[in-house]
């Protein structure tokens, strides 16, 4: 079996590093060259690949490269083969390019496969993560390099963390990497889908379409089975294709966010984990996705995601939490937003000092993630605002629950921020006396059932809303509402 594949998911390919990943034995190196650059010389890597042993697998796209590396067992000797590697790969590059070639390189250890992950899901998410890295270690060297002709922007990186999460550009739509894919009727003889895929080997999937609307897929790979198996020919050749389509194929809205069809596309079957997304319109069919188009534009939303954190906490904010919030709104099933700041962090920065504030800040990013943490099976997300303000995002349908772990961690380890003995008393931002132990911390939820219309900038304003109704109330609080409810559920 040839190393180099065409296609990201060949089965043979995922057995081998699925199985050396088991012992810790596996490594993925992807390799990004910069926009201006021509694609990886294809033929000279392939030789360069076919004389390594330690190579299991390869595939390149237009300009990423992804190796799946077996680890030799010796530490030292590992260490020495990521760089080794980079450095052949860097001089292959520049006898095409020059020296000057822009690179990035991402790497991570594969981890052995979960109970209840597929293989597939493992090797798809280490590709994800080492190409975002070496998308992110591109950007990091060609940031290097000045661009004088470039304005830098007005807004520095605190100020642009600082916005409200009501702000922000939307992502990358899954319709603009739609491209055109042949579609049939489904009165379509197997036969001649059989013939036209033959007559058009880089073509993958037919659309099975009634009346401009999509109602089932056809891929090569699952119609040469069914050909190829006992009495295949007979049994199938003069059926129509719609005997044989794959009748509920992933059907994504042109205007859904990339992240969004990339978590369904992974949480898909087996069987279908390598079918293309089809796009619709109003319902109607413009064309399809390759998984290989959603792995390259999730990879570089993923790095252009670690480039957009709060340089205190390391957590998203801004766009990205914008982003967050209408995938899952797209997904329509139900989630909680939780709206969390600190009472009187003022106070507690003007008396400690700034440094003393930021680790405030560090402590309750702590807090927070540490409870998410403990959420077995859930999909959740964290991000920061900005100053003391937190944005949580969870589909568990517990959001009091939540809260009070929330609350009952933040007291449980704050005493020491506070030196020799806590306080009694604090100053609001008028200066005014308030008798309250230190810092507390209020929480605002949101609960949205999935079902009605909202919007990413209502979210925003009932969170404004019932934070200011948590505030209220005494000491460390929260309250609750529903979407465009007209009562709150408090609870002290």
């Amino acid at each position: 079996m040839s190393k180099w594949v065409k296609s990201l998911l060949n089965p043979a390919c995922i057995r081998t590093i699925v199985g050396g990943s088991r012992e810790g034995n596996v490594g993925m190196l992807a390799g990004r060259l910069g926009p201006d650059r021509a694609t990886w010389p294809k033929k000279k890597l392939k030789h360069w690949m076919e004389g390594r042993s330690q190579i299991l697998w390869g595939w390149q796209g237009e300009r990423l490269l992804l190796l799946a590396v077996r680890l030799p067992e010796d530490e030292n000797r590992r260490k020495a083969v990521r760089p080794e590697l980079e450095a052949q790969l860097r001089g292959i590059v520049a006898e095409d390019m020059g020296d000057d070639a822009a690179i990035g390189f991402g790497y991570i250890l594969l981890p052995p496969r979960a109970q209840g992950h597929s293989a597939e899901q493992l090797l798809l998410e280490g590709m994800l993560e080492a190409g975002a890295l070496a998308y992110k270690s591109l950007s990091e060297a060609k940031a290097r390099v000045p661009e004088p002709s470039v304005k830098p922007s007005k807004k520095t990186a605190d100020a642009k963390a600082a916005e409200p999460w009501s702000e922000g550009e939307p992502g990358l739509t899954v319709g603009r990497l739609a491209t055109a894919m042949a579609a049939m009727p489904p009165e379509t003889p197997v036969s001649a889908a059989a013939e036209w895929f033959e007559e058009q080997p880089d073509s993958h999937s037919i659309v099975v379409v009634i009346a401009g609307q999509p109602r089932g897929l056809i891929t090569r790979d699952r119609l040469n089975r069914m050909l190829a198996s006992k009495f295949g020919m007979p049994l199938y050749w003069n059926r129509t294709i719609d005997k044989i389509m794959e009748n509920a194929p992933l059907v994504a809205d042109a205007d859904m966010q990339v992240e969004a069809v990339a978590r369904l596309a992974m949480d898909r079957s087996d069987s279908q984990l390598y079918d293309t997304v089809i796009v619709t319109e109003q319902g109607r069919y413009v064309g399809g996705v390759t998984v290989k188009a959603l792995l390259e534009s999730f990879a570089s939303l993923q790095a252009e995601a670690a480039r957009r954190v709060n340089p205190l906490t390391g957590l998203p904010g801004g766009d990205i939490i914008r982003r967050e919030i209408e995938a899952r709104i797209k997904m329509r099933k139900p989630f909680s937003v939780y709206y969390a700041d600190l009472d009187y962090f003022k106070w507690f920065n003007d008396s400690y000092g700034y440094s003393a504030g930021d680790d405030m800040i560090r402590y309750t990013a702590s807090v927070l993630d540490g409870g998410l943490n403990q959420e077995d099976g859930s999909d959740h997300f964290l991000g920061h605002i900005g100053g003391d303000d937190f944005i949580s995002i969870s589909d568990r349908p517990d959001p009091e629950a939540r809260c009070r772990a929330f609350i009952d961690r933040f007291h449980a380890g704050v005493d020491p921020m506070y030196g020799t003995a806590r306080p009694t008393t604090v100053l609001d931002r008028h200066g005014g006396a308030v008798q309250q132990p230190g810092v507390s911390l209020s929480i605002a939820v949101i609960r949205w059932d999935g079902s009605g219309t909202v919007s990413h900038e209502e979210l925003s304003r009932l969170a404004a809303a019932c934070k200011k109704k948590a505030k209220e109330l005494p000491g460390s609080a929260y309250a609750v509402i529903e979407a465009f409810a007209a009562t709150y559920e408090e609870r002290a």
